[in-house]
């Protein structure tokens, strides 16, 4: 039996809303629609993908092709008839349990009685930034050098975030968010109204806020994990990644695991990053074993302290899922030696706008294959229309 996967953006959004009715934005949709065939680039031989439309056979052979995917896109009523190995959403939600409850009757039993077989509200926590924070604490108190002052700081109430804005320059996450969603870049004492009526919203419906320290940040990386049915934790690897100026997840550098850790470990060296890596596994395996199977990554973050010293974060965020750092994993596996790529999501409001660039950059940039692997050029990863506002993009450059 094969496993099935499906793309769902909406993951953290929908477990702080806890319910399984919880229906997500217009726009989520529309990416977990446009994008559905990224969770391809995952699968194993013979697995399927979870779409709301079968993309072009075209497109279908090209990727074949390229990527060398055997993997078939399956529509509800199509995998309703299917027996699988295991389901493999992006992420496990209260929605996502509810929505995937009669696809889980033609399971194996291995995944029927493994702990993410089921939602409960006591696993809520486990996807929190306060979780996060409690691993950051950890961290510090086995790693040496690192600072404690990074530490968030979790705040009831308006009143105890502006008092804190007052002091220094402030960043205010909402307890589940991801892709940089439910942040706030807050200057010291300019904490404006608008600002306050999204920190009371937050405050209202998830109970708390985070609140850190603004850093300078330099570099965005993360650590990749899989947890197995035996509760052994894995090491995925090492992902770099852009983030804007806000947060927001722009795109991951896609290169051999060895070039990743040279450009992580030339901020901070390579023992201080061995002993994180090491330390931090020691305690996401206890915190989360019996609790918790499947791939995760760690957020980190290589910022300059006020004296010009490069420092890290070791875990500013942990993602309980699939994630794109996991994915430009997977892509690095098809490009030929001394090629080096991004990987990325882009978006457009426009009618049209995605189709016409693509096949521009089809034209800027064509594809050159060595044998099997991809040495150069662009390709967009998940089929567009006329219609279509997301797009999954690889451009490749030899060195």
């Amino acid at each position: 039996m094969q496993d099935l996967y499906l793309f769902n953006p909406d993951n953290e959004i929908s477990i702080a809303n806890g319910t399984n009715g919880y229906t997500p934005k217009a726009n989520i949709s529309i990416m977990a629609s446009d994008l559905a065939y990224l969770s391809a680039y995952l699968s194993n031989k013979g697995d399927y993908v979870l779409v709301s439309g079968i993309p072009d056979v075209a497109f279908i052979r090209s990727r074949e092709g390229i990527f060398g995917l055997d993997c078939k896109p399956v529509v509800w009523e199509k995998a309703q008839i299917i027996t699988f190995n295991e389901l493999k959403p992006w992420g496990w939600s209260p929605r996502v349990h509810n929505l995937l409850k009669d696809l889980k009757k033609s399971c194996n039993e291995q995944f029927c009685r493994g702990v993410m077989a089921e939602w409960s509200d006591g696993r809520r926590e486990l996807y929190s930034r306060r979780m996060a924070a409690i691993c950051l604490a950890k961290v510090l108190r086995t790693v040496p050098g690192i600072d404690a002052t990074i530490i968030p700081r979790e705040c009831g109430s308006l009143e105890a975030i502006r008092c804190l804005s007052e002091q220094e320059n402030i960043v205010a996450k909402a307890p589940w968010s991801s892709s940089g969603k439910g942040i706030l870049f807050i200057p010291k004492g300019k904490m404006t109204y608008k600002e306050e009526e999204v920190l009371s919203g937050i405050l209202h419906k998830q109970g708390y806020v985070m609140v850190e320290r603004r850093l300078n940040r330099v570099l965005d990386f993360a650590l990749e994990f899989e947890m197995d049915y035996s509760f052994h934790l894995n090491f995925l690897g090492y992902s770099v990644f852009h983030t804007s100026k806000r947060g927001e997840y722009e795109g991951n550098i896609v290169a051999a695991e060895s070039r990743l850790k040279e450009i992580i470990a030339g901020y901070i060296g390579v023992e201080m990053l061995d002993m994180v890596r090491e330390q931090l596994a020691l305690i996401l395996a206890t915190e989360f074993r019996g609790k918790y199977t499947g791939c995760f990554g760690v957020d980190m973050m290589i910022y300059e302290d006020v004296e010009g010293h490069f420092r890290v974060h070791p875990c500013v965020e942990i993602n309980l899922r699939y994630n794109m750092g996991i994915v430009a994993g997977r892509l690095q596996r098809y490009l030929s030696e001394g090629s080096e790529g991004i990987f990325m999501i882009r978006f457009s409001a426009k009618p049209g706008e995605l189709l016409r660039s693509i096949r521009q950059n089809e034209q800027d940039h064509p594809l050159v294959m060595t044998g099997s692997k991809i040495e150069s050029g662009y390709i967009n990863l998940t089929p567009v229309s006329l219609d279509s506002r997301f797009v999954a993009e690889f451009i490749v450059n030899k060195e």
